[in-house]
């Protein structure tokens, strides 16, 4: 038991950094739609250069599926199956869901925002839409490494960045394979995450 222990305790230690990094730019996006979809106001030129934000940074929560490319690495590092089983995977397995909640909070607030000022905009086309822009956003931070700031910190290197990495001839196929991967793990955390809420607002007195 010992052992195990430790095996998990290292696994722990040995992602903390990035997992601790890319739950914080996940659940930024979140945070802007509870501040800027939470309650309906004035929407002003702060509001929009607030909305500007969150479209840039919303990438971020479901990217977190395609760090699924650590989980092998990981696998054959620890130390016995034990630790795969109650350490590795648990792991992956919470850091994919939390990221995907804040996904789906993000989604839902924003398509709320839509369809209460545009309900002809907020239609069923809204969450597709969501997932293919977040998937070329996606693709492009995995593969030419492009940060959501790098728009406003460097906006000629990240165009041509962006150019370079779309016009690969790859491009197409791994935006296809990364929407498939964010809609169905939305699809599956969207209804798991409606099922506790429903069934927590059973419980209540």
């Amino acid at each position: 038991m010992e052992s195990l222990l430790h095996g998990v305790a290292q696994v722990a230690r040995s992602n903390h950094d990035w997992v601790t990094w890319n739950l914080t730019l996940a659940f930024i996006p979140a945070l802007l739609a509870i501040v800027l979809f939470g309650s309906p106001g004035r929407r002003g030129a702060g509001w929009w250069c607030g909305v500007a934000a969150f479209v840039l940074f919303l990438p971020n929560a479901p990217y977190v599926v395609t760090d699924l490319v650590h989980l092998r690495g990981d696998v054959l590092a620890a130390p016995s199956d034990g630790v795969v089983v109650a350490g590795v995977l648990p792991m992956y397995a919470a850091y994919i869901l939390a990221g995907f909640v804040a996904y789906v909070v993000s989604l839902e607030l924003a398509h709320t925002e839509l369809r209460r000022r545009a309900p002809t905009l907020g239609g069923p086309w809204f969450e597709p839409a969501a997932h293919l822009v977040c998937s070329v956003g996606i693709v492009l931070g995995r593969i030419a490494r492009l940060n959501s700031w790098d728009v406003a910190t460097s906006p000629t290197s990240a165009l041509e960045r962006a150019v370079l990495t779309l016009s690969w001839r790859g491009a197409p196929f791994a935006v296809v394979v990364v929407f498939v991967a964010v809609a169905l793990t939305h699809a599956v955390v969207k209804v798991v995450t409606q099922a506790v809420l429903r069934r927590t607002w059973s419980l209540q007195p």
